[in-house]
């Protein structure tokens, strides 16, 4: 069954060759209408700014009494009408105006008039009415109003087309008197633009007629039977790789349909090498080092970046404690869903080190999804967990780094250990800014009491600030830890605390009795005051119980004195399940007694 032959305006060529017949009139039309009203607006800008300083200059040479004078007496026979018209005159004739320049008075707009006061030449009798026309109301009643010159648009009138500028005369007290007026015919002007249209359309003409021709021309080339590779990019465009096409030609089509074919391996196996690189690195990092030339070259440059480092709380016991197949399905579903709130939020992952994460970023996100990980993790009756985050923005590289056998893409420098610092000062639920993430942010950020911090290296307490929320396009709050909801019960219990520095603990012991207890802090009556976010390995003794807690871990959260003695807030970090058990034991018995 033969093909029907294919109407004029249904052939591809007909077609290639109208859409570049249209292209060029499109391209040439509007690069010519953009010329011709650039050209409009030079001259009248250029215009404009003319006579604005002819105007302005002029009514400083304007003495307000004798225009005043002439005001009063309304005659041209004055000496003072004389003195403002000669200066007038020597203005007009400085410039080279062709039509005189005027003072008006008595601007009218609802009776659109104002009244002559001083001509430079011609007529115009101090006192005659001036009828004006519509586009001279609104800068005139500017000049008179608000004592601004002002300019009005090209406007046409029975005596042709004009430009026209105001300036106000002022009196001794600054008071507007009169508007000096400076008109200007722009018909020369409007002639040569009346040329440059003519030259625009012999242009678009001619343009057309070439684009008719060529547009033949290269239509014919390249139409032909390439219905099947339209049907095939078609596929590709919507993700479906998996059909080449049958080669049926040895002319350039065949060709196209082999190099198309080979494309398609092409884009499977990227596909592939992504899907599994990308489950080591981000996404983002991914498509850059695969399609960047140099994405694999060792090596990398200095950015501004912002680190944000995450550590649980009290993970490493509990590691201890637990089975190991519960231990990575655990940190699986918490690694997974902080990395969800990362790279929405724009962050990269830069690696997992066990329980922590070292990303850049989305850190109020991932406090708050820390709800939702423990709202699971409750009913499968398993641990809360409690994340830390510190923020610290600065410069570092970033870059490949390694050798050519193996490397990784990261993040080195002073920013990136002081990130580490930061996080180390955290409790469960808390985000710390170092001072150089908090001036970046603090027009949106909300903040406890900074907090003084030495640290290694920097002469000066450097200020953590606790942020509590956002405003603007990133608007959250971070919300309340659910195990510090609970209330705080009064007790009296002995206490031991030992000050941990790094992974070392010091041997001097520290005596003290813990005054208050909650479910994940306590306030302690101490011998000697310690400084903020100072780490604690704490040993109760309970009394009820006749014996020792375990070993407890914990953060001294603020310091008061009171009555002499030192009265510290302690959050706890880490308690295993055989004190935890106890420690909710003591809060319900205390609590009933207290009802």
């Amino acid at each position: 069954m033969s093909t029907p032959p294919l109407r004029p305006w249904h052939r591809l060529s007909v077609r290639l060759a109208g859409l570049l017949v249209a292209v060029t009139l499109l391209g040439i039309g509007l690069v010519a209408t953009l010329l011709y009203q650039q050209q409009k607006w030079e001259m009248e800008k250029t215009l404009g700014t003319f006579l604005l300083n002819i105007a302005r200059t002029g009514a400083l040479l304007i003495d307000p009494a004798l225009h005043a004078e002439v005001e009063a007496t309304r005659s041209q026979g004055t000496p003072a009408y004389h003195r403002l018209r000669a200066i007038l005159a020597a203005i007009q004739d400085e410039n080279r105006l062709e039509t005189p320049i005027y003072t008006l008075t008595d601007f009218a707009p609802a009776a659109r008039e104002a009244r002559f006061m001083v001509t430079s030449r011609g007529p115009g009798v101090p006192g005659e009415v001036y009828r004006l026309a519509p586009a001279l109301l609104e800068p005139l009643g500017q000049a008179f109003r608000e004592g601004v010159a002002a300019q009005t648009p090209i406007y046409t009138n029975e005596h042709g087309t004009w430009i026209t500028a105001f300036a106000p005369v002022r009196d001794a007290g600054g008071r507007v008197i009169a508007v000096l007026d400076v008109d200007y015919r722009v018909d020369v002007y409007l002639e040569r633009l009346a040329w440059v249209r003519r030259r625009v359309l012999g242009t678009l003409l001619l343009g057309g007629l070439v684009a008719i021709v060529a547009g033949v021309l290269l239509a014919r080339r390249i139409s032909g039977p390439i219905s099947a590779l339209t049907r095939g990019v078609a596929r590709v465009a919507e993700g479906d790789l998996s059909q080449p096409l049958p080669v049926r030609s040895r002319d350039e089509v065949g060709a196209l349909t082999r190099a198309f074919n080979a494309m398609l391996d092409g884009l499977r196996q990227r596909d592939f090498i992504r899907d599994a690189f990308g489950r080591y690195v981000s996404p983002e990092v991914a498509r850059t080092l695969l399609e960047s030339p140099e994405g694999l070259r060792l090596g990398g440059d200095k950015r501004e970046v912002t680190i944000l480092m995450s550590d649980l709380r009290g993970y490493t016991r509990w590691v201890d404690e637990t089975d190991p197949s519960v231990v990575v399905r655990v940190l699986n579903h918490y690694l997974a869903r902080m990395t969800e709130i990362i790279i929405e939020y724009g962050g990269t992952i830069n690696e997992f080190i066990g329980d922590a994460i070292f990303a850049i970023f989305g850190a109020l996100a991932m406090q708050r999804a820390m709800d939702e990980v423990n709202r699971l993790h409750l009913l499968g009756e398993l641990r809360r967990l409690e994340m830390g985050i510190g923020l610290n923005t600065g410069e570092a590289v970033v870059g490949n780094i390694g050798s050519e056998k193996r490397a990784k893409y990261g993040v080195v420098g002073n920013t990136v250990n002081l990130a580490a610092r930061v996080q180390a000062c955290t409790i469960g639920g808390q985000v710390l800014l170092s001072p150089s993430t908090y001036e970046r942010i603090r027009g949106i950020a909300e903040v406890g009491p900074p907090i003084p911090i030495e640290v290694k290296g920097i002469r000066e307490p450097l200020l953590l600030y606790d942020l509590r929320a956002l405003a603007g396009p990133w608007d959250q709050r971070l919300p309340e830890a659910a195990a510090d909801a609970g209330p705080e019960v009064p007790v009296a219990m002995p206490l031991s605390c030992w000050v941990v520095e790094g992974t070392t603990v010091r041997p001097e012991r520290l005596r003290g009795e813990v005054l208050r207890l909650g479910p994940r802090r306590l306030e302690a009556r101490l011998e000697h005051p310690l400084a903020p976010l100072t780490n604690l390995r704490l040993r109760l003794r309970y009394v009820v119980l006749a014996q020792d807690s375990g070993d407890l871990y914990g953060k001294v959260l603020a310091t008061r004195e009171e009555g002499g003695t030192w009265v510290a807030q302690i959050g706890l970090t880490s308690v295993d399940a055989a004190d935890q058990r106890v420690l909710e034991s003591l809060l319900r018995g205390a609590g009933a007694r207290q009802a």
